[in-house]
């Protein structure tokens, strides 16, 4: 009941905070909704990235600079294969939204499934157990619209430094942040097809992020997990 309430003023504290603060992401650039970034080569890898965070491209203009872009660079590089990633993203994004977002049509002929939730709950002191039901519910979704070939991968949570809050705020988002991260390991021990990705970046503030390089940093450390799972391209007769 405590961490209930605890997340409901976290929740009206922290929009009001997005709205107002100068040390808000909301002021920063964003890529606007575009086609899947396309990186040529034999035996295309189909991903659909998809989540808030570090997806909605915060500080770049472009698709492409972004983290989609950057990913689909890293598997190719990585796999000798060309790589296509579709980005669905928004900053409030949800995996109750995106159970909505991930139909069947979308999902079709995909490789690879690509989550990352969990930067805003974390922020509202959203209990782990409620946001694991949640994410949970939505890789079960994508389980059953994909095929039984498509992998499903979760970027382990992190939450930015927030260096203008208190000492103890930012102590329990790291504390918070281990749980959320534990909920992740469970999902993905229940699951043949579903793999956590270890992402553990050193916490930066959102107006630090270093645009078109941070993305490529974060694209080279969440690859190759995904470019191990995946099935390899049929051999040529």
């Amino acid at each position: 009941m405590f961490a209930t309430l605890g997340h409901v003023a976290m929740k009206s504290f922290m929009i009001v905070w997005l709205y107002t603060s100068p040390h808000s992401w909301r002021g920063l650039p964003v890529p606007e909704p575009g086609p899947p970034v396309v990186v040529a080569g034999p035996h295309l890898l189909r991903v659909l990235l998809c989540g808030s965070g570090i997806v909605v491209g915060y500080g770049v203009a472009s698709p492409e600079l972004a983290l989609g872009g950057s990913l689909a660079r890293s598997l190719a590089a990585l796999t000798n294969r060309g790589a296509e990633v579709t980005t669905v993203a928004s900053a409030r994004l949800n995996t109750k939204a995106a159970q909505i977002q991930l139909h069947s049509q979308i999902l079709e002929g995909v490789d690879a499934v690509v989550l990352s939730f969990g930067t805003f709950e974390l922020l509202t002191y959203l209990p782990a157990k409620s946001w694991g039901r949640g994410l949970g519910e939505l890789i079960d979704s994508v389980i059953a619209d994909t095929s039984c070939q498509s992998q499903i991968f979760v970027i382990g949570c992190t939450a930015p430094r927030m260096s203008n809050f208190t000492g103890a705020y930012r102590r329990h988002l790291l504390r918070m942040t281990s749980e959320y991260n534990e909920e992740v390991r469970s999902l993905a021990q229940r699951h043949d097809r579903v793999h956590q990705i270890e992402f553990t970046p050193e916490p930066e503030d959102h107006e630090a992020i270093e645009g078109r390089q941070s993305y490529r940093l974060w694209a080279d450390a969440i690859a190759p997990t995904i470019a191990t799972q995946l099935d390899p391209p049929p051999t040529s007769k």
